[in-house]
């Protein structure tokens, strides 16, 4: 029996989610999705920023990617960290830096708050910005550095 492979346009299809996939997995913070476009590219892929944006929006309704809005109003991803699903983010403003986290509470209120107003089938996304140790660690040294004349 002949092995048939798949048309040119599928494998390449394929060959172009799976790199997306991998810089994605090698993002340590959330990008966007025209920074992963700039790094596909200089890798040399020849992926458009249009099927990226599709394709990104995929995988995030898959929960295969995290998305979120950041507080200039830019949509931004990274690989979902946790396998528990439904979770939050803590995200350092100056660096970038994401702590996932879960938060029960959170899902409470918000359930009660919606059967309260009559909602259902409800959803929510949080997101919690702030400046992590690091990131004030080192604004505190700089303060503290005397000024050489």
């Amino acid at each position: 029996m002949k092995r048939v492979s798949p048309p040119k346009a599928l494998r390449r299809k394929s060959s172009r989610e799976s790199r997306l996939i991998e810089v994605i997995n090698e993002l340590e913070q959330f990008l966007s999705a025209q920074q992963i476009h700039k790094i596909l590219n200089e890798q040399g892929s020849s992926i458009g920023l249009a099927t990226i944006y599709r394709r990104l929006e995929r995988l995030s309704q898959e929960g295969k990617v995290d998305a979120l809005i950041s507080p200039s109003g830019e949509r931004l991803y990274r690989r979902c960290g946790q396998d528990s699903g439904h979770h939050h983010h803590l995200i350092c403003r100056i660096c970038g830096a994401t702590q996932e986290f879960d938060l029960e509470a959170v899902e409470v209120v918000t359930s009660k708050i919606a059967k309260k107003h009559g909602y259902q089938d409800v959803s929510h996304n949080l997101e919690v910005f702030g400046v992590c140790a690091s990131c004030q660690s080192s604004v505190t040294k700089s303060i503290s550095k005397p000024k050489l004349r």
